[in-house]
């Protein structure tokens, strides 16, 4: 087996097999690879090979097992040799050394009679393929040489998360300070436009902070990440698990199972979450095992501190899990390409429902109205309505907030305040006919009937119930 045929193999290792390059001697053909279980193989090409050069490769290893432990930064060395030759020789295929419970030691002569136990059948074409040039090796070596190049390059691509967040953050400060509104507003979390077709707020409502202080720390962290683990995560993935764990935060959100919180601290946390799982599978690296097994703890404990918000821990280990759930998923290339995709096609649906003027608004409103009549139906003079009056004061109210508001007034407090609330109803939406209709009925009973007429004539235009079509006629009657 020649020389080409070699460097075709370990090329196929360090591409298609996932392996990554630890050491190469370049006065040797010696290379040794580590894949993500934390096993080393070490390919060796010679000329010529005979017993002694195999036996003196084993007594090397296990004569340095400490420096080589410490170098490639493992408590465990399971190491499998593989020669390869020009020349047949008679030597035994295999040996096995088992030194001890921390080192295992496999030696194999590859030839053409064993290769297809170290490469995959679909690949043997391939590297049987008669190759004159030398670029196979040269992809590989100048892969290893300009790995700590490449890995200063991924440090700061991962950063630019932090540039990009800092720079949003200015340039709505800028435009707060010269005009009425901010750039956020375009962002931020918001269910009455998200309900009507922006679906893209689902995700970019992790660009907002709360104020300079909570920036720094997000910033901060991600820094502190890109230092410490450096190139454990790519740029794509990071943006992959923050837009992933924000989309499922929000939609819990949606349906109200959780309260309002930022949500780049739920994404980042779940991203941390990725970090950990990703160093736990490579399993090469204790000292960044420690730090992404630390970080969370501190990430939390620190954010309890600065943040406004109660932070809740069962939402934050679900947003923990969600991360590792995704990055696991995202190991495979296909599977982030199909991440992206599904991500693509969130928004450009929202896209679809407001070209296309689909009322997506009055559908949600009209299925959601039924669990709030039947909330109203417990509704008694004890019951609060500060959750709710909360709600009209945040991004998550909907015109369904300022009508299970008013009806709670009618029975908990007076009348008026009720009417007060349906017209601040109306103010904010006022496509909602269940609003005009009780309206229509409060001016009805004072009297006010040609005031009643106008309303529920807004009623019928929205939402042609028969028990509105009725009340007109009995407003009718009056008249």
């Amino acid at each position: 087996m020649d020389d080409k045929k070699f460097w075709k193999i370990v090329y196929l290792y360090t591409t298609k097999y996932n392996n990554e390059v630890l050491y190469y001697r370049e006065e040797k053909q010696d290379i040794w690879l580590i894949n993500h279980e934390n096993e080393i193989t070490r390919l060796i090409y010679n000329d010529k090979l005979d017993n002694p050069t195999v036996d003196a490769n084993v007594y090397n290893i296990i004569k340095n097992e400490k420096r080589l432990k410490k170098h490639f930064k493992l408590s465990s060395l399971k190491i499998k040799i593989l020669h390869f030759s020009k020349e047949e020789n008679d030597i035994q295929e295999y040996k096995k050394y088992k030194v001890s419970e921390e080192l295992l030691v496999e030696r194999v002569v590859v030839s053409e009679k064993n290769i297809h136990n170290f490469i995959k059948k679909g690949d043997i074409k391939f590297v049987d393929i008669s190759v004159d040039s030398d670029r196979y090796q040269n992809r590989v070596v100048d892969r290893y040489k300009y790995k700590d190049k490449k890995l200063k390059s991924t440090n700061i691509y991962f950063n630019l998360i932090a540039i990009f967040f800092v720079l949003l953050f200015l340039l709505n400060y800028i435009l707060l300070y010269y005009s009425k509104g901010g750039i956020y507003k375009y962002f931020e979390y918001n269910y009455q436009n998200i309900i009507s077709g922006q679906f893209y707020r689902l995700y970019t409502d992790i660009f907002i902070f709360q104020n300079s202080l909570h920036l720094i720390f997000i910033v901060g962290f991600i820094v502190l990440c890109s230092v410490l683990l450096n190139e454990e995560l790519s740029l794509k993935n990071s943006i992959i698990i923050l837009l992933a764990v924000s989309l499922f935060c929000n939609l819990f959100l949606i349906l109200n199972q959780i309260q309002y919180t930022n949500t780049i601290n739920l994404s980042f946390f779940g991203l941390l979450g990725a970090m950990f799982i990703f160093e736990l599978n490579k399993r090469n690296d204790n000292l960044k095992f420690i730090y992404t097994a630390v970080m969370p703890i501190i990430y939390l404990i620190l954010l309890n501190l600065i943040s406004d918000f109660k932070i809740s821990i069962g939402m934050y280990m679900f947003a923990f899990i969600l991360g590792i759930f995704v990055q696991i998923a995202l190991l495979k290339g296909t599977n982030s390409k199909f991440a992206i995709f599904l991500i693509s096609l969130v928004v450009v649906l929202g896209i679809f429902i407001n070209i296309f003027g689909i009322d997506m608004k009055s559908s949600i409103n009209n299925y959601r109205l039924n669990s709030v009549n039947e909330r109203l139906l417990k509704v008694n003079r004890y019951t609060s309505t500060e959750k709710l009056e909360l709600e009209i004061n945040s991004n998550n109210k909907s015109i369904l907030s300022y009508y299970e508001l008013g009806m709670m007034k009618i029975t908990t407090s007076t009348v008026q305040e009720a009417k007060k609330v349906f017209l601040d109803g109306i103010n904010f939406d006022d496509k909602f006919a269940p609003i005009y209709y009780q309206l229509a009925l409060i001016e009805y009973k004072e009297s006010n009937y040609s005031k009643s007429l106008e309303y529920i004539e807004k009623a019928i235009k929205l939402d042609k119930n028969i028990k509105y079509l009725n009340f007109r006629e009995e407003i009718n009657s009056k008249g």
